[in-house]
């Protein structure tokens, strides 16, 4: 077999395929209503601050919703769950579309609709995640993995391109409500898809105990607990400031609305590009490698995207933080796909996710402070310096990632080994 038929070897599964392709259009209608969102914002209040907290209930809710959602995603089938939380989603779409089209729509009333598409969104995606293997024999999981991020990171680079043409020709209603009808697509797939089951415990504690249940088994594990960290310290100064490109747009690049869609577009096709290079060469570098060499590179380009003379060099700043961040992401995502055990894998996901979604929104809600108090491009800037000072600090505390290359039995073989000889595990040690 060759390496590119084994990178699209899930593609094979009719069921993974159908609901691959479904999710890339839905997530491409979220996109559109992501980046909608900040700009009308913007337009309403001329304020980075608002477009932060934008940025936090969109983001922030699915923090919160983190221990329902892991224990949900291991207590009951995923594929119900998926369904569920889509359908409310779709409805705060549609919601949007009215509020706008009625022109009833306030600064106050969008954070109410951001808030429930948040949580739908937040008791959700950890069964999203964790429902992408029961698509695909376990021989496939890998290819799984790496090609629900292409699709995650296509909608990226196609959502946003296609937010900024819709807001320029057509305006922001028609972004919302096509949001509002892909959500159909997914509802369709899932409905006509049969995941493979999974075995689920007759009884399980009450939710906070189960949920601890699962924070114990990371926190146990260094393979587990430096992806959470890593994710966190990424999105809370990384990713974070894609929200920022609507005023970074208008007020330092004096761009219109379709050069905005372009900014957040170049991170999501660069994030393609990332993401073909770990399909053809993931299984030939270390993740531990690739990862690292990620962090350098997204520090370096985010730095570049502050400091950008022009709107051109922010574009390549923007492709090149796209490119590290899939190095990075499908790293860590892999490394903890197949380490898991189905029992605890809706918690171990919820987990991670929650070190995602808390670094976005609380990311975002400081850098549009400090941007108003201290100017965007320091704040940019300050933000590529911070993830750099980390990949530092991994590499000379943390074997530069390298618990991300353990096989799953040598993860088990370290946790036994600690806990016959009583000593902390490897991330226990401050």
């Amino acid at each position: 077999m060759t390496q590119g038929s084994g990178a699209l070897a899930a593609l094979r599964s009719r069921d993974y395929r159908i609901f691959w392709c479904a999710a890339i259009v839905s997530n491409s209608g979220n996109w559109m209503q992501t980046i909608t969102v900040p700009y009308v914002i913007l337009r309403m209040t001329h304020s980075a601050t608002w477009v932060g907290l934008a940025a936090f209930m969109t983001f922030g809710p699915a923090l919160v919703m983190g221990p329902i959602a892991g224990s949900l995603a291991d207590r009951f089938p995923r594929k119900h769950v998926v369904l569920l939380t889509q359908g409310l989603m779709m409805a705060a779409a549609l919601a949007l579309w009215v509020l706008w089209i009625t022109d009833a729509a306030t600064p106050e009333s969008i954070m109410v609709i951001l808030l429930f598409s948040g949580i739908g969104s937040g008791l959700g995606i950890a069964s999203w995640q964790s429902f992408i293997p029961q698509l695909v024999p376990p021989e496939h999981m890998l290819s799984a993995i790496r090609l629900n991020s292409m699709q995650f990171t296509g909608a990226r680079a196609f959502g946003p391109a296609l937010a900024g043409l819709v807001l320029a020709e057509f305006g922001p209603s028609t972004a919302f409500l096509f949001n509002a009808i892909s959500f159909v697509l997914v509802i369709v797939a899932l409905l006509a898809i049969h995941p493979r089951a999974v075995e689920r415990p007759d009884a399980v504690p009450r939710l906070m105990e189960h949920f601890g249940a699962g924070v114990r088994y990371v926190r146990e594990r260094a393979a587990l607990v430096l992806p959470v960290v890593t994710i966190f310290v990424l999105s809370f100064f990384g990713t974070s400031v894609l929200q920022l490109c609507a005023p970074l747009a208008r007020r330092v690049f004096d761009v219109g609305e379709a050069g905005y869609g372009f900014m957040v577009a170049a991170f999501g096709g660069g994030a393609i590009i990332g993401t073909v290079c770990t399909l053809v060469f993931g299984d030939r570098v270390r993740r531990s490698r690739l990862a690292m060499i990620g962090i350098v590179a997204f520090a370096t380009a985010e730095i570049l995207l502050g400091s950008a003379p022009a709107y051109a060099f922010s574009l390549v700043g923007l492709v090149g933080m796209g490119i590290a961040y899939m190095f990075i992401a499908v790293s860590l995502n892999t490394s903890i796909q197949a380490r898991v055990d189905e029992s605890h894998r809706g918690r171990v996901l919820s987990i991670y996710l929650m070190g995602l979604m808390a670094g976005v929104p609380f990311g975002a809600l400081v850098g549009g402070v400090v941007a108003d108090a201290a100017g965007l491009r320091g704040t940019v800037i300050g933000g590529g310096a911070a993830v750099l000072v980390f990949g530092v600090f991994v590499a000379l505390n943390f074997d530069a990632m390298g618990p991300l290359d353990e096989t799953a039995a040598e993860t088990e073989s370290i946790h036994a080994d600690a806990l016959l000889t009583s000593q902390p595990p490897i991330v226990g040690a401050d």
